[in-house]
């Protein structure tokens, strides 16, 4: 798809009360976003609802330019169609796949062995420690962890993900719109580190109604879902839902049978998905990917570490809980000042040690 067809396209998508259910019809209708921008209003009418017509029509006057696909690409954000040949394969199969994907990273990460881990989002204590610990199990092995940012299960995978390898993530808002407002630095990471993407146009804020219809895209992406935590009644259960609906795996890890959220976790594993105990069972379900390529992490002090991360590690070792001093840090290690800042912004971004006044770091994990 070329720039102009792409720019009409993003200008039609932003209209109120388009999706992909209108983009097709318009598509087969015109066989070019660019020639259906154009058209008269009689036949907009037969494929547009009402107030997208008039609004269409007072873009015509007013623009001379496409404002649309400018203000994504100063964001530095992506635009992928489902006529694209880089729109993800898996995410094609299933049941109405998004016609549009806003996109902020690296978008060979879909290409990927995707696995989702979702969850509760008010997440016990041990469903928070167990959905990062799988998920820096899973990124050490090369495996992209899909989720969908909501704070709780979701923040957790994203976070150990990143710790050891990389992440997407799907919004249930535009791409320019984090919610909740707390993952803002999360996003960040994710948009450095891996992929954060978005069916829904620029300044779309959240909404109820946008998130199964995100779920469908995390499992989608993924061979298989893994459930952590929910409730009886519980987003994560739709997501289990959609799997299903397309041929996806479903996991989950078991829980006491007196914590509320269990309920839901326990009753897939009743209704016969796979029960996830640790990696193991998920390494079990996939013969196909090549586990054994991975590089192995290093655990130092209960965290995990990619190989290539080992000077963070280095580090995390010499660091007490009571707190050590920057210069003492580089007096016992071979780093210069420009390197050992930057491995101590990078644990203190991954929510592993904390600096303190008077330049001391503290490990608060």
């Amino acid at each position: 798809m070329d720039r102009a067809e792409k720019a009409a396209l993003c200008e039609i998508h932003a209209l109120s009360g388009v999706g992909t259910g209108t983009l097709w019809k318009g598509f087969n209708e015109w066989g070019s976003f660019a020639e259906m921008y154009k058209a008269n209003e009689a036949a907009l009418y037969k494929i547009l609802p009402t107030e997208a017509v008039t609004d269409l029509i007072q873009r015509r006057r007013s623009r001379t330019s496409w404002d649309c696909l400018e203000k994504i690409e100063a964001h530095g954000f992506q635009v992928v169609s489902i006529l694209d040949d880089n729109y993800p394969v898996l995410l094609k199969t299933i049941h109405n796949p998004p016609f549009v994907i806003y996109c902020a990273g690296n978008l060979e990460l879909w290409t990927g062995f995707c696995l989702a881990i979702v969850g509760s989002r008010n997440a016990t204590h041990y469903g928070r420690n167990t959905s990062r610990k799988l998920s820096e199990e899973l990124a050490a092995y090369g495996v992209i962890v899909v989720s969908g940012m909501a704070r709780g299960i979701d923040a957790e995978a994203h976070t150990g993900a990143l710790n050891t390898g990389t992440t997407i993530a799907v919004l249930g808002s535009g791409l320019n719109v984090v919610y909740p407002r707390e993952n803002q630095s999360l996003y960040e990471r994710i948009r450095m580190q891996g992929l954060v993407i978005s069916e829904f146009p620029m300044d779309t804020p959240p909404d109820s109604k946008h998130f199964p219809m995100r779920n469908r895209i995390i499992s989608g992406l993924s061979r298989g879902v893994i459930v952590v935590e929910a409730r009886e009644r519980s987003g994560a259960l739709i997501t289990a839902d959609m799997a299903l609906e397309q041929g996806r795996d479903v996991m989950a890890v078991p829980g006491p049978i007196t914590s509320k959220n269990s309920v839901g976790t326990n009753r897939l594993i009743q209704q016969g998905a796979k029960l996830v105990m640790d990696i193991q069972d998920i390494i079990d379900e996939y013969p196909d990917f090549d586990w054994q390529s991975a590089s192995p992490p290093v655990i130092v002090e209960g965290v995990l570490f990619a190989e290539e991360d080992s000077e963070e590690a280095e580090i995390l070792q010499l660091i007490e809980v009571d707190g050590i001093h920057f210069d003492e840090l580089l007096q016992r290690t071979s780093l210069d000042h420009g390197t050992l800042s930057s491995l101590l912004l990078k644990l203190e971004l991954k929510g592993i040690v904390t600096s303190t006044p008077g330049n001391y770091y503290v490990k608060i994990r």
